[in-house]
């Protein structure tokens, strides 16, 4: 038995020496290998209970992964479609989103004409059975499974609407993820483009979309919104920055530990425009192939960034096929881009005595220069040029997010409101929200502190050194204080309530594209972005500023 483990691995061996040179770890890993197998042997055969050896040898599997850095992993058969769903942005399946709260599956996003969207299914409905079997004591992924399958195949979902139980026939149908939800003209000839993922084309769709703003709208200025998008496909990133910058520009370097692998990516295709001013608005959920074109454009001169710090993911993932149609997902490289720098935020080979991944301080980082001369740092992210810091949002409105009480009152909302106004003029009212502090009722007060906890502890900590019932009155009469400031919250943030409701009202009848046209509205980024497109002094300033 151990010749036929052997043997097969030698052969592995071999064949990646032909890649990686020899560290003299070889005997090690044969070695624990047939460690590995005589415990798993003994396992099966002595364990008191009945084990499967496919589960175990997957847990075992995953924690290897973890602990190399969060990017790799391995997909079984059965998840390999998600693999699929990384690159190409589809599925097949009905296009609705499920969460559980409260131990129930609720519907959370609805994709536009999708298979639940004319079959009729609303946000807020409570998902209780699928082909006639409950699914609450169900995971999300075998949720999933159930929900997937091939397209034109039908399943049958029952769910409460109102308390009302009620039964719909689906078809599946392959479902594509927009790489961009909206585009348009947002002010005298200034273009906007949200994208919000790098699945295969995107690069194709923005050019098209760039296009047609030029072209139809006339734009002569151009905001392109990364912000929130976590990345995707490496080479869509590069056809990006393409787009804007001239033919033969070098746009971001792999370099890995095999050296065949390693490439640098230059701009291979003529340009649609190298003269129009950019900017780039970017946020601390900007990642990888974000953060590869607004930092190629950053180093190239070719753009203003705006807003907050990305995310410093610098690392290149390459899909590898194995056995059993199984794949993985592995970490092969890290990227950097024309000034030289690599925005690696997190150490993955070096951690601490807790097993966290270490980050460099600031007292560390090296300074880059633009090609016009800008100096910049590799700073474990993008820095922007121009700060814009997004306002915080209150605990008492944090709250009712992550307590569902806004999205409940969305739920009824919809149920009551066959149609509403277009996403830029419906407005919530203030008759609107006099309504909605009495759904909340109570609950809109009940949130925790940081505060509440301490009083907590000092109250036990009062209780157990003196037990004096005087005491817990005076801390008592504290909190009572604390529920009263509480209240008073609703009003002072009366504002960044409303536009949290109205953005969750507006979800339920125009989808994606309808929240960012409603949220734009109030976008302090991008009124920021549009003063730096009007004044053409500071914008060159920017760009020449050593």
């Amino acid at each position: 038995m151990k010749k036929k483990i052997i043997i097969p691995l030698i052969a592995l061996l071999l064949g990646v020496s032909s890649f990686v040179k020899d560290d003299g770890d070889d005997f090690e890993l044969i070695k624990n290998l047939e460690i590995f197998h005589t415990l798993m042997r003994d396992i099966r055969i002595l364990y008191v209970d009945e084990t499967s050896s496919g589960e175990l040898i997957k847990t075992a599997m995953d924690e290897m992964l973890k602990h190399l850095d969060p990017y790799t992993v391995y997909y079984p058969e059965s998840l390999v479609e998600d693999v699929m769903f990384i690159n190409t942005g589809e599925y097949a399946g009905i296009g609705a989103d499920l969460e559980k709260y409260n131990g129930v599956y609720q519907v959370v996003e609805i994709s536009e004409a999708s298979p639940a969207d004319k079959a009729g299914i609303l946000i807020g409905d409570k998902i209780i059975r699928i082909n006639g079997n409950e699914i609450k004591d169900k995971s999300i992924d075998e949720i999933s499974l159930l929900i997937k399958g091939e397209p034109g195949t039908s399943l049958n979902l029952t769910y409460l609407r109102d308390n009302v139980e009620q039964n719909v026939s689906v078809k599946r149908a392959m479902i594509k993820e927009k790489n961009i939800p909206y585009f348009g003209k947002i002010a005298d000839k200034t273009g906007y483009i949200n994208l919000s993922g790098f699945t295969e084309n995107c690069s194709k769709e923005l050019k098209t979309a760039f296009l047609k703003l030029k072209n139809d709208e006339k734009i002569d200025k151009l905001v392109i919104d990364l912000r929130y998008n976590p990345g995707g496909l490496l080479i869509e990133a590069v056809n990006i920055v393409n787009l804007f910058v001239d033919k033969g520009e070098s746009i971001v370097e792999m370099k890995g530990r095999v050296e065949q692998w390693n490439k640098v990516f230059r701009a291979e295709n003529n340009p649609v425009d190298t003269k129009i001013p950019i900017v780039v608005l970017v946020n601390g959920r900007s990642a990888s192939a974000s953060e590869i074109v607004s930092g190629a454009l950053q180093d190239l001169d070719r753009a203003v960034i705006l807003g907050e710090k990305t995310f410093g993911k610098g690392l290149v993932q390459t899909t590898k096929d194995l056995t059993y149609n199984s794949k993985l997902k592995i970490t092969t490289a890290k990227y950097y881009i024309p000034s030289g720098r690599c925005i690696q935020k997190l150490d993955y080979s070096h951690k601490d005595s807790q097993g966290n991944a270490t980050q460099i301080s600031e007292s560390q980082f090296k300074t880059f220069k633009t090609k016009n001369g800008r100096p910049v740092k590799d700073a474990g992210g993008i820095m922007p040029d121009i700060n814009a810091d997004v306002d915080s949002v209150a605990e008492i409105t944090a709250n009712l997010i992550a307590e569902n009480i806004i999205f409940d009152y969305a739920t009824l909302f919809r149920l009551k409101h066959d149609k509403i106004s277009s996403p830029e003029e419906f407005e919530v009212t203030d008759a609107d929200m006099e309504d909605f502090k009495k759904f909340a009722g109570s609950k809109l007060f009940e949130y925790q502190t940081s505060s509440d906890g301490l009083i907590k502890e000092l109250n036990n900590l009062l209780k157990a050194e003196y037990g004096s019932s005087e005491i817990s009155l005076e801390v008592q009469k504290i909190q009572e204080e604390i529920k009263k400031q509480k209240q008073k919250k609703f009003s002072e943030f009366y504002s960044q309530i409303k536009t949290a409701l109205a953005t969750e009202i507006i979800s339920r009848y125009y989808y994606q594209e309808g929240v960012i046209r409603y949220t734009l509205k109030h976008d302090s980024f991008l009124e920021k972005a549009k003063s730096v497109l009007n004044d053409q002094n500071l914008y060159k300033k920017v760009l020449s500023d050593r």
